[in-house]
């Protein structure tokens, strides 16, 4: 079939999410049906087959259970007076992705290799704010490029590219002692907020990326 592999493709979050709540298939008493694409019998097939030939719940119809959510989370948000149901209901708001910036592994001279290196992993509640101190690789160097990237593979490229910022002027010093400090914010309205800063003269830039993750803007230079 032309689209079997995006049916299989489907079925990675199915599994990461077993993964993540360390369950097997076993595990899951019912197997509920939400949105649209879920109509698509190749699809109900696909799940099926993951969940080794158990029967879908197709008892409810799967347009109103998003629209159901999608009101159910803005009465939540807008902190009005809930009533009802919603009074125990809590809402947390998680990281889908793992997010990190490039990094360059030094442990061979002759052969330095980019990887991701993760600050803020996927499945973490928001809003949460992470730092990370990082260290100059070459002698006298006077600038550090900082890549932010979102994804789960370990090579920064193969991820998504969010967005990218330098901070220069560093004083000059032998590698390794000029150190910088990268943090992470994201807050409640899941939006991320990328800085730097030297650690010797308080310089700092960065960038905040909406919460659609597509576009960025710059900020102001810190002192």
């Amino acid at each position: 079939m032309l689209n079997l592999d995006f049916f299989n493709k489907c079925m990675e979050p199915v599994e990461k999410c077993l993964g993540d709540a360390k369950m097997d298939v076993g595990s899951v008493h019912d197997v509920v049906l939400a949105g649209g694409s879920s109509r698509i019998p190749k699809v109900q097939q696909v799940l099926q087959n993951v969940f080794k030939g158990k029967e879908l719940c197709k008892s409810i119809n799967p347009d109103e259970a998003i629209a159901y959510g999608a009101a159910v989370q803005a009465a939540v948000l807008t902190g009005g007076n809930l009533h009802g149901k919603l009074q125990d209901f809590t809402l947390l708001d998680v990281t889908p992705l793992s997010l990190g910036v490039e990094c360059t592994d030094t442990t061979d001279p002759l052969n330095f290799k980019q990887y991701m290196n993760v600050l803020i992993p996927r499945n973490s509640r928001i809003p949460i704010k992470k730092k990370h101190t990082f260290e100059t690789i070459y002698d006298n160097q006077k600038s550090v490029g900082c890549a932010v990237y979102e994804g789960e593979s370990r090579i920064a490229k193969q991820n998504n590219f969010l967005g990218n910022f330098s901070l220069a002027g560093l004083p000059p010093a032998p590698k390794g002692q000029a150190k910088f400090d990268v943090c992470f914010d994201i807050d409640a309205n899941g939006i991320l907020s990328v800085s730097a800063e030297d650690m010797s003269t308080g310089q700092k830039k960065g960038i905040t990326i909406n919460s659609d993750r597509r576009t960025f803007e710059g900020i102001e230079n810190a002192k």
